[in-house]
């Protein structure tokens, strides 16, 4: 009888109790007559109505809240037909319209906390989403990384309205997501479509709209905003062109050198410059890589990318050697592809001895998770031959990946870049100032430099020097400039011995 009674509440919470109430029933009295006699029988005649009803108001309660807020999003199709639905609605006010978010670069966090970091990150978000949306609005799963947000009556100005949605979604990412072991800090891009961004605005239509800004948004950089619009749709159909795009950006200039300090924390020294690519497209601006860098992978071209910026890092050194400046090392980035060239450290080693410059002042920097990789045999002969060159090898994003100290000796790595997500709100985490205290305490056990990247207020910085991190690069000390800015910049730092000029003063403050 007891078993009846709990699977009964089990039933209660899934909405099946009245069924599985009224097949036992009968069953339940002959037993209840055999051990009690008629007054069992009496005492469930008065009492079963009541079981009954209590039943019907639970199974009502959680049946309305599952509604609305069950376990599971919506999948594509239904959102499109809840989209139909609203729109094919008489008299009603405002526009459909949809936004997608999607966590940047998932490979990467499943890379780093496993499978069930990727999980808790998209299960928090689920949750996050359905605490924040509104009454009337619905979310849905368009894959295992990006969800719809189905938005209804969205009113004029519904630009400026879905941005500031978008925005608030956005803050959704602020604080970290738990798989129980690790908190996981994320950032999410974002694409929107509202109904009059689409020709024919269908349900369908609208999601696939908001998908495709999204797609693109992702492509953009971590953090992106899109607006869809029609233009973007034969964009993005014609890749090819996108590639003759960018090929004759390369070969024209269009694509080139920008220049980062790298600094001591106080501000007061120099130390060296990273060379970042940027792209001056006339009529949208200076575009940062993530604008173009998959781009520039899917059409196979980051060994020509490879070659314009290392070329173009050299004629800086030079430059700034003939100006009579103290810049003791510039940093090239090389992915994993471009390590993959057997012919790379021959190469670099031409081009350093081209331009009269001694390996030493050249720096690989390589991401982490690269050299993680000691199984790709080319890769380690070509970071092999470099280093044994002379060139000094940076660990790019520190803290991200599984490097062991036995491959930190191997490739003789002669610095380390800690993870901006860990730098990141230094100030006001004591887990993240633990993480940061432990890394700086394991590259000085080892005798290599430390450099915290991304670092980007005062109150990071001034936490960073009381923890005796030796070296920052980031907004607070400095923003990435052409060549030629560099000239007057270093003119500045040293005029006012670190303390002075535009883009050193905050560092003193």
């Amino acid at each position: 009888m007891w078993t009846v009674i709990t699977g009964l509440g089990r039933d209660v919470a899934r909405g099946s109790a009245g069924t599985r109430l009224a097949a036992v029933l009968p069953l339940a009295l002959l037993a209840g007559f055999w051990a009690a006699g008629e007054s069992f029988l009496l005492a469930a005649a008065v009492g079963a109505p009541v079981v009954l009803g209590v039943v019907g108001l639970v199974r009502r309660g959680t049946g309305a809240r599952a509604g609305k807020f069950g376990a599971d999003p919506l999948s594509r199709s239904q959102l499109s037909a809840w989209l139909d639905a609203g729109m094919g609605q008489t008299g009603r006010r405002g526009q459909m319209a949809v936004l997608t978010i999607a966590i940047d670069d998932m490979p990467a966090i499943e890379t780093r906390f496993g499978r069930d970091g990727r999980a808790a990150v998209r299960r928090g978000l689920a949750e996050r989403l359905r605490e924040q949306m509104r009454q009337d609005d619905e979310v849905a799963a368009l894959d295992d990384t990006m969800f719809a947000i189905g938005l209804r009556s969205i009113r004029a100005p519904e630009t400026e309205t879905l941005l500031h949605l978008a925005r608030r979604l956005q803050s959704l990412c602020d604080e970290p997501f738990s798989d129980g072991a690790a908190r996981i800090f994320c950032t999410a891009s974002l694409g929107l479509a509202a109904e009059r961004h689409v020709s024919r605005p269908t349900g369908e239509a609208l999601v696939a709209a908001a998908e495709r800004a999204g797609d693109f948004a992702a492509a953009c950089g971590p953090g992106s905003v899109r607006i869809f619009s029609e233009g973007l749709a034969s964009d993005q159909k014609d890749v090819r062109e996108r590639a003759r795009t960018l090929s004759d950006a390369l070969e024209t200039g269009e694509i080139f050198a920008w220049f980062q300090p790298q600094m001591s924390a106080d501000g007061e020294t120099l130390t060296g410059f990273e060379a970042l690519a940027r792209w001056d497209r006339a009529e949208d601006g200076v575009a940062a890589p993530g604008a173009f860098l998959p781009d520039i992978q899917k059409a196979g071209l980051s060994q020509r990318l490879t070659e314009v910026i290392l070329k173009q890092a050299l004629t800086a050194l030079n430059a700034w050697d003939a100006a009579g400046f103290d810049v003791k090392t510039v940093s090239v980035n090389f992915s994993g592809e471009e390590l993959r060239n057997p012919e790379l450290a021959d190469y670099v080693m031409w081009e350093l001895e081209r331009f009269g410059l001694p390996p030493e002042r050249l720096v690989v920097e390589v991401l982490e998770s690269v050299i993680a990789d000691y199984h790709e045999d080319a890769i380690t002969r070509t970071l092999l031959a470099l280093s044994r060159s002379g060139c000094r090898i940076d660990l790019d994003d520190f803290g991200a990946g599984f490097t062991g100290i036995l491959n930190i000796r191997r490739f003789n790595v002669s610095r380390i870049k800690i993870d901006r997500q860990l730098v990141s709100r230094l100030d006001r985490d004591k887990d993240q100032r633990r993480m940061v205290s432990a890394l700086l305490s394991f590259s000085r056990k080892l005798g290599i430099e430390a450099l915290a990247e991304g670092v980007e207020t005062q109150a990071e910085r001034r936490v960073l020097q009381r923890m005796g991190c030796p070296l920052i690069q980031g907004y607070v000390a400095a923003k990435p400039m052409p060549l030629g800015e560099t000239l007057n910049w270093l003119d500045m730092h040293e005029a006012g011995s670190g303390s002075q000029g535009a883009n050193t003063t905050a560092l003193s403050a």
